[in-house]
């Protein structure tokens, strides 16, 4: 600081030094020039003088000469103090225009950057050189709001504009203030102060957009919406609220809420506005609104309180939802509830329904009377006694097939129930299963007795028949009995006799087997038979009847067919059955005979959807059935014969005992030309699988 006070000292009074250096310089010029020159005397007596003129002369001169250093140091200084405080004045304003935040730059009038500040370059994001090279026009374009006008060409008066500039895909906006700066024989230059507000836009037009949805998802709501302040006045309503209430946004708003769309809550303490004012944050209840032409409109009313800035309650949000269909569905709901549970608990049949883990969820009061209250309790337990699941559980096979399983199984007081189990998911999704018990004992015993009339009625059809067919052989044995009597002499003779005998003797003991094997009815147990022996049994009493019509018969087996499981009786019947409408058929189309009455009987081996089935086929050429009335011949007393012939119970007995055994009854026929009736019945699974069988039906749940 001293050091610059001395320079300061220093360069103060040299314009002085220099003035009395001059007076000096002149004062001895003087004296030379009159000494030298002039010849007035000595240059010491010239330099000493004392002569009063040339004295004054002299100091005068000094005096001037100094007065001119002190004059010209004092000019200097000023001009020294003007440019120290003007280079002063320039480092402040490059150090604020370089250091500035906001961007700062200065154009001319076509538009040439010729100053910028570091914010400038950092806004454009470019370098220096490039920001000279360019034209302020090729970096910013207006903005949206500002396109009616061009800022980079200022007006004469300053201006602010919004300005845009794109850089990597995304834009930026810079709020300009423009001024324009004259100098004196000097083009104008534009003197420009910019704010960065790209994330204020950013936020302004997220604010927008954000509003926009806000606006669009109120108007577009399912439910309607309307906004309430503290006075009761509607500020705000939605199209659904205008459909929902019949009154329009301009009729609503500003009206009270009380008078637009008014409920059963108005005007008491279940109001939504003076909960929420009482500090209710939360509010659902049904209410009923009337609409603008005096309809009830039942609704769900949710109220919500629409909040300021600092949390207080402004006033309220109120949505409905129509709720008349719902009502309506659940009044049919109940209906249904209702008289579900009046069918269940008036069933004669038990009913239960049974969850995937086994457990009875509820059973009706015919159930109750039929196993107890086992509620609650496993389903093994409650209907076998088990302690653990059954190994074949029809529940389970139930609801992983997704169709109904059904089973029939004794009681030790020898009564027959029948099990039925059908899925079903209930209102959660859960999977479940219907469980019907019915006691068909008294069913099951007229089923017999009319499957037993039917095969009483068929051994008397056959029995005449069979006398005529045992008949030959009888007479045959006694014939040959006769012979023996009368004696012969040959023994070749009488051991062919014998053995005539013996031959017709096993064929009588055969026809009458057979029969006595058709009219038993000692069990009702299926067994693993042979399929392969089930027909030629069949055909061993029928073959009379066959005969006596003229009817040939043609029999195509295949070899080694599997074993079925079956109750051998029944089956034979269906037999039975199916071959006397055969016959009957035939005869009815020839009834003299001819080389076209014929019955084809076929055996083979089918697969259908992955399992195994034995079928036989019964195809005759007789007279075929109407093709209106082939729906109608498994129906119990409908027959085709003449009147007078048949009961009409003979196909329907057949398609229960096929259906019975797990198998189909298939009729095909063309009236006038042919009838083939198939009977497709199960493979037995294993031998283990017919051992089981063999013991009987066992309980299962």
């Amino acid at each position: 600081m001293s050091s610059r006070l001395m320079a300061r000292s220093s360069n103060k009074f040299s314009y002085v030094r220099l003035g009395i250096f001059l007076a000096t310089l002149y004062w001895f010029v003087e004296s030379a020039i009159h000494s030298f020159a002039l010849g007035y005397g000595s240059y010491f007596s010239q330099l000493l003088t004392t002569d009063p003129h040339e004295l004054w002369k002299r100091l005068l001169v000094a005096a001037l000469l100094i007065a001119f250093g002190l004059s010209s140091q004092r000019g200097i200084n000023a001009l020294r103090r003007t440019e120290t405080a003007r280079a002063t004045s320039e480092k402040k304003y490059q150090t604020l225009f370089q250091e500035a935040m906001n961007p700062i730059f200065v154009l001319d009038k076509q538009g040439q950057f010729k100053e910028y500040n570091q914010a400038t370059l950092g806004f454009f994001e470019c370098s220096g050189s490039d920001l000279l090279s360019t034209r302020y026009q090729e970096l910013a374009s207006l903005s949206t709001a500002e396109r009616r006008r061009d800022p980079s060409v200022p007006e004469e008066s300053p201006m602010s504009y919004e300005v845009e500039h794109s850089v990597n895909d995304h834009m930026k906006t810079l709020l300009l203030n423009v001024a324009p700066v004259r100098f004196e024989d000097s083009p104008p230059l534009y003197f420009a102060i910019g704010q960065d507000i790209s994330e204020r836009k950013l936020a302004e037009t997220n604010l927008t957009l954000a509003h926009a949805e806000l606006n669009q998802i109120f108007q577009t709501a399912s439910s309607a919406m309307r906004l309430i302040d503290n006075e009761f006045n509607v500020l705000k309503v939605n199209q659904t609220f205008a459909s929902l209430s019949g009154v329009t946004a301009e009729d609503a708003i500003g009206e009270k809420c009380y008078d637009v769309f008014a409920g059963d809550c108005c005007h008491s303490d279940k109001c939504p506005l003076n909960r929420v004012l009482d500090g209710e944050a939360e509010i659902d209840l049904e209410v009923n609104k009337l609409h603008r032409d005096g309809t009830p409109v039942p609704c769900l009313l949710t109220a919500r309180p629409f909040l300021a800035p600092d949390g207080a309650p402004l006033g309220i949000v109120e949505s409905f939802k129509d709720i008349a269909e719902l009502k309506s569905v659940q009044e049919e709901l109940r209906t249904e509830r209702d008289r579900l549970r009046s069918i269940l608990f008036q069933q004669f049949e038990g009913v239960g329904i049974v969850r995937r883990d086994f457990t009875l969820e509820y059973q009706n009061s015919a159930l109750t009377e039929e196993i107890g209250d086992f509620q609650g309790e496993p389903c093994y337990s409650a209907f076998l006694k088990n302690t653990v699941p059954c190994p074949s559980c029809l529940m389970h096979e139930a609801l992983s097939s997704g169709r109904p399983q059904q089973r029939e199984f004794t009681t030790s007081a020898q009564r027959v129930y029948e099990h039925t189990y059908t899925p079903f998911r209930d209102a959660n999704g859960e999977e479940k299963v219907l469980v019907l018990l019915r006691d068909i004992s008294d069913r099951k015993a007229s089923r017999a007795a009319i499957i037993r009339s039917e095969q009483l009625a068929a051994i008397g059809e056959l029995a005449a028949g069979v006398a005529h067919e045992i008949n030959n052989p009888i007479n045959g044995v006694l014939n040959y009995a006769e012979l023996l009597i009368e004696g012969h002499p040959q023994l070749e003779t009488v051991h062919e006799l014998a053995n005539m005998i013996v031959s017709e003797g096993e064929r009588v003991a055969k026809i009458v087997k057979s029969l006595l094997d058709f009219s038993r009815r000692d069990s009702e147990y299926r067994i693993a038979v042979d399929f392969g022996q089930l027909l030629p049994d069949t055909l061993t009493i029928t073959n009379a009847l066959l005969r006596s019509s003229f009817i040939t018969v043609n029999v195509d087996i295949a070899d080694d067919l599997p074993q079925i499981v079956c109750v051998p009786q029944e089956i034979q019947q269906v037999f039975v059955n199916l071959v006397n409408n055969a016959r009957d058929a035939l005869n009815q189309k020839y009834p003299l005979g001819g080389p076209d009455k014929i019955l084809d009987i076929a055996a083979q081996i089918e697969q259908v959807d992955h399992d195994q089935f034995v079928t036989i086929a019964f195809h005759d050429h007789g007279s075929g059935i109407p093709a209106d009335l082939i729906d109608k011949v498994t129906s119990p007393f409908f027959s085709t014969k003449p009147q007078g012939y048949g009961t009409g119970l003979g196909l329907t007995i057949s398609h229960e005992i096929i259906a019975a055994h797990g198998g189909r009854l298939v009729i095909e026929s063309r009236e006038g030309d042919y009838t083939k009736v198939a009977v497709r019945l199960p493979v037995a699974p294993s031998a283990a699988e017919s051992d089981s069988h063999d013991q009987g039906p066992h309980l299962s749940c």
